[in-house]
């Protein structure tokens, strides 16, 4: 059976807009307070949790739709002539 992609080219292409440092960077908050949690059983660790969980969520979802949304949309902005 042949694939309709090159599962090579979808990685390369997914590795220019989520990179491991950043994967990193929206981590740490949520491992942070994972071990807070472990730790100790207080409400307001329980709060940060769920946020550090959103943080993650937004930067590593989010953040690198919109930067492939944006490249997208210069190469339609340089295919009809620099659209302004």
């Amino acid at each position: 059976m042949a694939h309709l992609a090159d599962l090579n080219e979808i990685q390369n292409v997914v590795g220019r807009y989520a990179t491991q440092y950043n994967l990193v960077k929206a981590a740490g908050p949520l491992a942070g307070t994972g071990v807070l949690k472990l730790v100790t059983r207080n409400k307001l660790v329980n709060v940060a949790l769920v946020g550090s969980g959103v943080w993650f969520a937004v930067n590593e979802i989010s953040t690198p739709m919109l930067r492939m949304i944006e490249d997208q949309f210069g190469f339609l902005g340089s295919l009809f002539g620099g659209i302004q």
